[in-house]
């Protein structure tokens, strides 16, 4: 794979691939002070790559801490609350900057996994993280098998496994 096909899947190179809120930002004030359409597209491309991949939890909210191939496809599970802070924060500047609603989204869905999961009830502080194991095996909590969805999802399951790419 070349560079300018890392390059279009929204990111900077290869697996494993970790996202880049300190990057992006950058690119954000640099299109901001300069109007450079190249830095918008790096930034925004990145954003897209990493809402629309697996290392985004759709259902719950929240991002993962790093994605183990190029596709952005197949998360770490872990998450954890300086990825998600500074995640949040970078999809609120592009949003200003684009007024594109689905950062906001994802600025909402995000900040909601960390009040939800992160927050530690007794005192209301956050915890820093999720752990990706469960009984110790990789992202048993946040994996669903083809057949768990076709039971949740029935006649709509087909749409679902081509959207997401689940596969058996």
């Amino acid at each position: 794979m070349c560079s300018s096909d890392l390059a279009r899947r929204g990111g900077w190179g290869r697996a494993p691939r970790f996202p880049q809120p300190m990057t992006i930002e950058l690119l954000l004030r640099e299109h901001a002070r300069t109007g450079d359409g190249r830095a918008l597209a790096m930034a925004t491309g990145a954003l897209d790559a990493i809402a629309a991949g697996g290392i985004y939890d759709h259902l719950g909210g929240g991002i993962a801490r790093y994605a183990t191939d190029d596709a952005w496809l197949v998360p770490h599970f872990e998450k954890m609350l300086y990825d998600n802070a500074q995640l949040a924060r970078v999809a609120v500047l592009a949003w200003r900057r684009t007024g594109t609603p689905r950062y906001a989204e994802v600025v909402h869905e995000t900040l909601g996994w960390i009040e939800r999961e992160l927050r530690i009830p007794a005192d209301g502080a956050f915890a820093a993280s999720l752990d990706a194991d469960t009984d110790g095996e990789e992202g048993a909590t946040y994996v669903w098998s083809a057949t768990e969805i076709d039971a949740l999802l029935g006649p709509d399951e087909p749409l679902v496994a081509a959207a997401y790419g689940v596969t058996p």
